[in-house]
């Protein structure tokens, strides 16, 4: 069995695959979320997890767990608890030294987030490239990734703050904008303080992200670009792009999959070594 974890700055996930499934088709037999609150043990998260996973899996015994964080502060201590929890487990992280089946074009490669590495894994168990990886969370994020000689290539991504880090910003920076929930807005022109709030926010992400993806259709050069979609924000905002989109909502967890079995020699060794 494999264990995915995935570590951002809000959320912990966790997904335990049976091995030998084919990444595109890989279901979990359990998944597991919890806040990210620190400061936490590595003896609390082992608590946590030990209760939740007695629950939902409890014949399981994942033999390597693989892990990216956004979040350098929580690693050691998530990969602890794990270990806690499964003696034999090999605890692998997303980073320098380990095989993403990619190749990296960025100006710093070393510095490329894990999550994006994963997510970008993760599309490419789904669609050939080039293609481009959308996640609609906390943070938005929009990756490019093409064909290349020797392997696909990453070419890099944007950055931009998520619709409910838009929202948040807006009312700790205003005395007057009131708290709103986050909804379709049925129109463009809000008559209201709150329609007005979900217009900006809500269409003027979407119309941020369609702009973006625009621009680096023109610049790739490769004409219309499938898009594999993510994250928590993707049920809203989706439905309202004006462009299909693939949304795969387990796409880190299938990309870490993969990435797992690329490094299976990596794990080989290291249990030698025990």
């Amino acid at each position: 069995m494999v264990l995915t974890v995935t570590i951002s700055n809000r959320i912990l996930s966790f997904a335990i695959f049976e091995k030998g499934k084919d990444p595109r088709d890989a279901i979990p037999v359990a998944t597991v979320s919890l806040a990210a609150q620190a400061p936490r043990t590595a003896d609390e998260y082992a608590a946590l997890l030990g209760a939740t996973f007695s629950q939902k899996a409890p014949e399981a015994k994942p033999r390597v767990a693989i892990v990216a964080s956004v979040v350098p502060m929580l690693t050691g201590e998530i990969c602890r608890a794990l270990q806690q929890l499964y003696p034999d487990l090999i605890c692998l992280t997303v980073g320098p030294g380990l095989r993403s089946g990619l190749t990296i074009r960025t100006d710093v490669p070393g510095d490329l987030g894990a999550d994006l590495v994963a997510m970008a894994a993760g599309a490419l168990a789904l669609q050939k490239p080039p293609f481009l990886v959308l996640n609609l969370g906390a943070v938005t994020t929009l990756s490019a990734v093409c064909e290349g000689k020797e392997a696909p290539v990453f070419l890099g991504c944007s950055i931009l703050p998520g619709v409910a880090l838009s929202t948040d910003v807006l009312k700790k920076s205003t005395a007057q904008l009131v708290t709103v929930s986050l909804t379709q807005p049925q129109r463009a022109v809000g008559t209201n303080t709150g329609d007005s709030i979900r217009s900006g926010v809500v269409l003027g992400h979407v119309a941020a992200v369609e702009g973006l993806i625009a621009r680096f259709e023109k610049e790739i050069g490769k004409g219309t670009l499938p898009v594999i979609a993510t994250g928590d924000e993707a049920e809203l905002l989706l439905p309202l792009l004006s462009r299909g989109a693939q949304y795969d909502g387990l796409l880190s967890h299938r990309g870490l999959y993969r990435l797992a079995t690329l490094n299976d020699g990596k794990v080989a060794k290291k249990s030698t070594r025990v």
